[in-house]
Formats: C-alpha cells, structure tokens, sequence
C-alpha cells in the first residue's frame, strides 16, 4: 500500500512538472502569438509581452515577429509604355498587424513572402507598363536646369510628369489595398534599380 502511494505521488508530481513546464510560455518584446488547440486558434492574439499560460499539452504557441521585417524582390526585365525592357529590383518593407488573420490567411512569414512576391511584382508590372523609361528612371523633383545641363540638349528633356517616387508610392497604395486581408501591412516599397 505504501509502495502504490509513493508511485501515484510520484506520478502526481511528474504531472504537475508537465503541466508547468509546458503550460507557461514567455512572450518577448517584438513578438506576438496566437494560442492554437489541435490545429486551431483559440481566442485573440496576444500582443503584450510577459509571463503567459496555456493548457499544457493541448494548446501550442505561434509566435510572430512584430518588428518591421523586410521583403527582397528579385530582379525583373519589365517592358516600359515606350517598349524599352528595364530591370526591376524592388524591396518593401512589411509587418505583421493582425497575428490572428496572418495564421489564418498566411500561416508563416516564408508563405508570407512569397505572397508579397506575387502581389508587388505584379502591382510593379503593371505600372511600369503603363509609364515610359523617363518617368522610372528619374525623380520629379529634379530641377528641369539641372538635367538640361546634364544632358547638353533641352530637346532630350523633358521633366518628368510622374516620376520614380511618385510610382513607388502608387505600387504602395494599390498593394497596400490588397495585404490587409492577410494581416499585413506594407510600410514603404522601394525600387533598388
């Protein structure tokens, strides 16, 4: 009799070691979670850092960076509206806003690239397409004196009525229309050449 309650005591404490092992979980600064039970999210994103429980066993944490991460295109050759082929090299940078709608759209920041690729080549693509090289190439900002001194012909130029700037902002706002749906957010998207 003494030899089966110090087994059930033992077993009780082997429980209760599992239970709390695998029952806190901490969550850092930069990071944001969402409880999953089989398969399943349970409840609301956790967003606060801290000292966090779940039912052990049963429950597992997903954990997702909250910082600003940074999505890398790869070079493109896109025809211009004037059919001069340019290399496109963009970059975004990106967050994760809503943990919850990431898991569910997305499931992991890899998928989440990819899916990024998809929509800002495509957003990229389709403005090129429809403004010439000079537009892509130069900034309107540039001083109308400045690019004729350059260039050494005032018939060669003419300022640009769109411009590189003004393009980057427009794939921002049109991709930025479409990432919500999956938890993101897009905070700025660049061209690198």
């Amino acid at each position: 009799m003494n030899n089966i309650l110090r087994f059930l005591l033992i077993g009780l404490i082997a429980v209760a070691a599992v239970a709390v092992w695998d029952g806190f979980y901490v969550l850092r600064e930069g990071q944001q979670a969402v409880i999953t039970q089989f398969g399943r999210p349970v409840g609301q994103s956790i967003l606060t850092a801290g000292l966090k429980f779940k039912l052990p066993v049963i429950q597992k944490v997903q954990y997702f960076d909250k910082r600003i991460l940074v999505w890398d295109g790869d070079p493109n050759q896109i025809p211009t509206n004037d059919k001069t082929f340019i290399y496109m090299d963009n970059t975004a940078r990106w967050r994760i806003v809503d943990p919850l709608r990431f898991l569910q759209a997305v499931g992991t920041e890899r998928r989440a690239m990819t899916l990024l690729g998809d929509i800002l080549d495509g957003t990229v693509r389709d403005l090129v397409n429809k403004n010439d090289l000079i537009e892509i190439i130069r900034s309107s900002d540039w001083p109308p004196d400045f690019m004729a001194s350059t260039i050494q012909s005032r018939d060669l130029v003419a300022p640009p009525k769109v411009g590189r700037d003004r393009i980057s902002h427009m794939v921002l706002e049109a991709a930025s229309k479409i990432t919500p749906q999956y938890g993101i957010e897009l905070m700025d998207v660049m061209f690198k050449r």
